[in-house]
């Protein structure tokens, strides 16, 4: 915009060369017409390679004839700008072209003193060329700063966002550990007084089998007391298992593993069943343990899907495949200890895993809903 509000005012400059001059005749606005027609190729072919030949061209053929001053001011501040933005042999075809024009016209203002005039427009077109090339540098570079502290502050958004998220899925993990805790501390503290108690009372049973009022007392205080202890274990198993978390695991895994990089997408309607739920933990432990020592990877992907038949587990990252070949497929001989243990916890389960090392290294996990039993509840 401030190239359009230069090459205005200079054209106007020029129209003013052009009544002033003795002879306004076409060659005067041959000349003028010329001179508007290599601004504008000038500023459109802004960073050509062939761009300073024009204006260079106008003012060497301009020393021919004193009508060429007319368009003079024009072609001097698109050779300026060209010049200054050009490489080393343009701003030597700048300096050449322009000095010689200068000379010619400069003897010759004797005889017309107007031309005098026109090497002042000149100087001040080249002065505004510079002028306005350094404020459009200027603008260039806040503008770079500015994109660059853009940059930036979206880069810390992300990673304020990213440490929000971990901080949140480390405090999730607190809470659940500690329910976990103190499930396990009922279980070793309660548990076993009530199974002392009951030991105690199935002895007395025997102790005092010849009296049965005695006996009968026994019996009814030994069916409370085993029916506690049934409900407390049973408490017990939900606490514990509602303290493992499939999205919280898989999150702090994720974070913890070393690599630079890992996405989490858990996409479950409903918490898997404890067994799968850990069986998954494990095979995304051993891939991303994998990744991070042997494959040196720098992101990674996990994403656990919940179809109607099946769950599925997918972990790809991009670490480099060792010289050997890497695992082989479908945990075979040639897979590692801790591949062929993720393999057989989820085969026990009646899935599948599959390893495949190009493009990225990706271990595929499925387990089937109607083979989740086959583990237990251990």
């Amino acid at each position: 915009m401030k190239v359009l509000v230069d090459n205005g005012v200079l054209l106007c400059g020029c129209v003013l060369l052009a009544l002033l001059t003795v002879e306004t005749d076409t060659v005067v606005v041959v000349w003028l017409l010329g001179a508007v027609a290599v601004s504008g190729m000038g500023m459109f072919a802004d960073r050509s390679r062939w761009a300073i030949v024009m204006p260079a061209a106008y003012l060497l053929l301009g020393t021919l004839t004193t009508a060429s001053v007319v368009g003079a001011p024009l072609v001097v501040y698109g050779l300026a700008r060209l010049g200054v933005l050009g490489t080393r042999h343009a701003r030597v075809v700048a300096a050449i072209s322009g000095l010689l024009f200068t000379a010619v016209v400069a003897r010759q203002v004797p005889r017309t003193p107007v031309l005098a005039l026109a090497l002042v427009f000149c100087a001040l077109a080249a002065l505004l060329a510079l002028r306005t090339l350094q404020e459009e540098t200027v603008r260039m570079s806040l503008h770079s700063v500015r994109d660059d502290l853009r940059e930036k502050v979206l880069t810390l958004q992300d990673t304020n966002a990213q440490l929000l998220q971990a901080q949140d899925h480390e405090l999730r993990a607190a809470a659940l550990s500690e329910r976990t805790r103190i499930a396990r501390d009922i279980h070793d503290g309660v548990g076993h007084l009530l199974t002392r108690l009951l030991l105690q009372v199935k002895a007395l049973q025997v102790v005092h089998r010849d009296a049965p009022g005695v006996v009968a007392d026994l019996t009814t205080l030994d069916g409370g007391l085993d029916e506690a202890l049934d409900s407390m274990r049973r408490s017990v198993h939900a606490l514990s298992d509602e303290g493992e978390e499939l999205a919280t695991s898989l999150n702090l895994l994720g974070s913890r593993c070393g690599i630079d990089s890992v996405s989490v997408d858990c996409s479950t309607d409903v918490e898997p069943p404890p067994a799968v739920a850990r069986c998954v933990v494990a095979v995304v432990r051993e891939a991303l343990t994998n990744a991070a020592r042997h494959g040196r990877a720098h992101s990674a992907r996990v994403a656990v899907t919940d179809y109607p038949a099946f769950w599925q587990v997918t972990v790809d990252n991009d670490g480099v495949v060792p010289a050997a070949g890497g695992p082989a497929v479908d945990g075979g001989e040639g897979a590692g200890l801790g591949l062929r243990s993720m393999t057989e916890r989820v085969e026990a389960l009646g899935g599948r895993v599959r390893i495949t090392p190009r493009p990225r290294f990706t271990v595929f996990a499925t387990i089937p809903k109607n083979g989740q039993g086959r583990e237990g509840a251990s």
